[in-house]
């Protein structure tokens, strides 16, 4: 798969701006940890929280930009860090989350691509993850792509800096921390060959899938990220409903729209790497399948289960808390196909806007301005 990422030039520029960051006391010294951001970059919090939270040893929240700025921030107190997430550095509630914990006392780190951008200026340090130009993709496909590369960037410098935090607050021993950089590394690495193997089945169940309204994505604990950002892709590419939810939660809820006049408007991307729900993952295809829906299975082989409708298989040995690395391929490669198939030319959507709505609104700065 081309992709805009410079893996080695990004990974180096993320671990170099990772060991500045944690050179901050206030940073290295956090008690809680409170991971924020708006669209893809909230989706990465959501993914990498689990992880950083075992590494760490801390408590570790993934929340939007919006509830963190406007609602938890005047509550927060000494020992919390806000990290402020954001791929162009200038989404509105991103450098409002910075400005407004600023205002209330508390440590602020940036993610970001850029550090032209307002977020890496106003933050006291910043994780840059570089991902470079385009070249030899058609312009009305390039976005897309940059999108991918972007989303493996920002998974890559939030687990870096759990990983480096982890280390330093001895949680993760040198042997640990290093097994965990490989596994990473490895994950990435198999990026390309992860999407050769699935190709065939997008490209299958696309035709099969094309007039469907409605794709269900559902995951949990780090695949809860994934499934959020997979069914992003389904409104934003083609548009149709991408709905993502609970593992658990579907079961209770939309469970009931696998039937009646909503069977062959639906298909539902299960998540299910191997770890601690893969049980309750193969329940939920299961029970899918026994109502008369249609569950795209995203595991690896060694985990098919019988009544899916379709099987995208990963590769084998990815951890549970790394998966988001991998897992959101199915998706990518699915709404790819479908998108061509419907004549839709220009992917993902053009806003209208100018961006204005989410890098031009009136940003709080003063913490005691919010009740």
């Amino acid at each position: 798969m081309a992709t805009a990422l410079d893996y080695p030039a990004m990974a180096a520029e993320v671990d170099r701006t990772v060991a500045a960051a944690l050179a901050h006391p206030a940073i290295a010294g956090a008690r809680r940890i409170f991971l924020a951001g708006s669209g893809d970059s909230y989706f990465a919090a959501l993914s990498a929280a689990p992880a950083l939270a075992r590494w760490t040893g801390l408590p570790v929240q993934a929340t939007t930009a919006m509830d963190l700025a406007r609602y938890q921030i005047p509550v927060m107190g000494e020992g919390d860090l806000v990290v402020s997430i954001s791929n162009s550095g200038s989404s509105s509630r991103a450098r409002e989350c910075v400005a407004l914990a600023k205002s209330q006392g508390l440590a602020t780190l940036g993610v970001t691509g850029t550090l032209e951008g307002q977020l890496a200026k106003t933050a006291d340090a910043v994780i840059h993850r570089p991902v470079g130009a385009i070249a030899d993709i058609p312009e009305r496909y390039g976005r897309c792509y940059l999108n991918f590369a972007e989303y493996v960037a920002v998974l890559q410098a939030l687990y870096v800096f759990g990983i480096e935090l982890g280390a330093k607050r001895g949680t993760l021993d040198a042997g640990r921390a290093a097994g965990l950089r490989a596994d990473l590394e490895a994950a990435v690495a198999g990026l390309p060959q992860a999407a050769a193997k699935i190709d065939a089945t997008a490209r299958t169940v696309a035709a099969e899938i094309v007039g469907v309204d409605t794709v269900f994505a559902i995951g949990v604990g780090p695949s809860r990220g994934t499934a959020a950002y997979s069914a992003a892709k389904f409104h934003e590419q083609m548009p149709i409903n991408g709905v993502h939810q609970d593992l658990e939660e579907w079961a209770h809820l939309e469970y009931f729209l696998t039937y009646f006049n909503w069977r062959e408007r639906s298909v539902a991307l299960v998540i299910a790497p191997p770890g601690n729900s893969a049980d309750r993952a193969r329940e939920i295809v299961e029970g899918m399948n026994g109502a008369g829906g249609r569950a795209l299975l995203v595991a690896p082989a060694s985990a098919a289960v019988e009544g899916a409708f379709a099987h995208f298989e990963m590769p084998e040995g990815v951890d549970d808390f790394l998966s988001p690395m991998v897992y959101h391929l199915p998706a990518q490669l699915l709404v790819l196909y479908m998108a061509h198939l419907s004549g839709i030319q220009n992917i993902p959507l053009r806003r209208t806007d100018g961006f204005r709505l989410i890098a031009a609104s009136a940003i709080r700065d003063d913490v005691a301005t919010l009740r």
